[in-house]
C-alpha cells in the first residue's frame, strides 16, 4: 500500500504532476492506494480525469484507491461531476 498527499490546489498546472505519480504507481505494481487530500482545497477537472483514470486502471487489477480527509468542498465536488460514486472517500 502506498499513500500519497496531494496538494492545496489540484489544477491545470498541479494535475499532470499527479496523473504522472499515479501512473508511474501503477505501472509498477501497486495496486493499493490512500489519498490524503487533507490540505485539498480546490481541484479542477483535469483533476477529477487524473483520478478517473487511476480509479480505472486499480479497478481493472482488483486493487483499491481510497481518498481521505477530503474537504467538505471537494467531496461535493466529485458528487456534482458524478465521480462521487466512482471513488471511495474516506475521513
Amino acid at each position: 500500500m502506498t499513500e500519497i498527499k496531494t496538494v492545496k490546489k489540484i489544477d491545470a498546472s498541479s494535475a499532470p504532476a499527479l496523473d504522472k505519480q499515479l501512473k508511474g504507481l501503477l505501472a509498477g505494481g501497486e495496486t493499493e492506494l490512500v489519498i490524503n487530500m487533507e490540505d485539498t482545497t480546490y481541484i479542477s477537472s483535469v483533476g477529477l480525469r487524473a483520478f478517473a483514470s487511476a480509479q480505472k486502471k486499480i479497478n481493472a487489477v482488483g486493487g483499491s484507491m481510497v481518498l481521505v480527509h477530503a474537504q467538505p468542498c471537494i467531496i461535493e465536488i466529485f458528487e456534482v461531476t458524478g465521480f462521487g460514486g466512482v471513488l471511495t472517500f474516506e475521513q
